[in-house]
């Protein structure tokens, strides 16, 4: 499909949701990733994924999130176990499929997941979208959030690689909306410091909480508060871009 076909394919799937976010049948939102995205049951928490959260953002008889994001999953996994073909086939015109891998894209010991950022990481991003515009749906990619890691200075260090950039690219090649995740958070995470940044994610003292008794030290994963914040970037991002969804977010 060249790029005029695909500006076509958006301007439409905008259209359609423009007018079914506004009208009395709610859009849904599907979002599909790894952890940092995932819902988790009462037994884990504070665990949390800041798609957990979103649905809080938005008025429900309008907008429905669809928190689909799995646990491990890279942009490959997740389609070849095949989580991505129900919600394929779930998805109507207006709906939108909110597209976030990275983080498990980039394990070069396990080839059931390893992709290279600017071959095959790009080849299944893309599958996502075409499959999503040939439903009539609004596909958004989302790079992915940084990790709590600093340096001795205090500076956030990069952990992704080229998986960011590599999404960045594949939006403009195929005119798909990004909302830039991994840029928002290193602003938020450098605006509050180590320390500040520390209690969003899931860093636990012996005891604080009786889901890990021995406590937790996880600079990948969000707890609640965490999910909280990145869930507003995320709100934030709808605002700036002017997707249609934002037309249902709560005042």
């Amino acid at each position: 499909m060249n790029a005029n076909r695909f500006t076509m394919a958006l301007i439409t799937s905008l259209w359609f949701a423009s007018l079914i976010c506004r009208g009395d049948a709610p859009c849904r939102v599907y979002v599909i990733g790894d952890s940092t995205a995932a819902a988790y049951p009462e037994e884990r928490r504070p665990l949390a994924g800041w798609a957990e959260e979103l649905q809080e953002h938005f008025d429900p008889a309008r907008v429905i999130v669809e928190d689909k994001a799995r646990s491990g999953r890279s942009s490959k996994s997740f389609l070849e176990e095949g989580a991505w073909a129900p919600i394929r086939d779930a998805l109507k015109p207006g709906d939108f499929v909110f597209i976030q891998f990275g983080h498990n894209d980039s394990k070069k010991e396990d080839p059931k997941r390893f992709t290279e950022p600017d071959t095959t990481y790009k080849q299944f991003l893309t599958t996502y979208v075409n499959d999503t515009r040939a439903k009539g749906s609004v596909p958004v990619l989302l790079t992915s959030i940084n990790r709590y890691r600093w340096d001795e200075n205090d500076k956030l260090v990069d952990t992704m690689g080229a998986y960011p950039d590599a999404a960045r690219a594949l939006a403009k090649e195929l005119d798909v909306p990004l909302i830039d995740l991994h840029q928002r958070t290193r602003k938020l995470y450098e605006s509050l410091g180590p320390q500040g940044t520390r209690s969003l994610f899931l860093f636990l003292a012996k005891g604080e909480s009786p889901n890990y008794p021995d406590g937790k030290e996880d600079g990948t994963h969000l707890r609640e508060e965490g999910a909280r914040a990145v869930s507003k970037l995320v709100v934030e991002a709808i605002q700036d871009l002017k997707l249609p969804l934002a037309n249902a977010i709560k005042k």
